[in-house]
């Protein structure tokens, strides 16, 4: 009977031990991997946002360098005019 309490003990500890080594080598890892796939979640909106920000840039830049885009910006900007066309400036009033 001793045998046997000694036995069931030994048992009880050994399973004991075994869960705590697995405890202490499962635990970590686990909590590695949900903060990769938190940060990898993270990176992902930050690929769509940049993405989408590049797209934006590409077509500003694709109307830049078209013909009627220089034209636009040397009339707004440089204020220049074609030839024949009248000049039209603006006067603010003074107070």
């Amino acid at each position: 009977m001793t045998q046997m309490i000694i036995n069931k003990r030994f048992r009880l500890v050994l399973t004991g031990l075994l869960c705590a080594i697995l405890l202490f080598t499962i635990i970590p890892r686990a909590k590695t991997i949900y903060e990769l796939s938190v940060r990898k979640n993270a990176l992902l909106q930050e690929k769509e946002e940049l993405t989408q920000i590049n797209e934006e840039r590409r077509q500003t830049l694709a109307e830049i360098d078209s013909p009627a885009g220089i034209e636009r910006i040397a009339r707004e900007q440089l204020g220049m005019v074609k030839k024949g066309e009248r000049t039209i400036i603006r006067v603010i009033p003074s107070e």
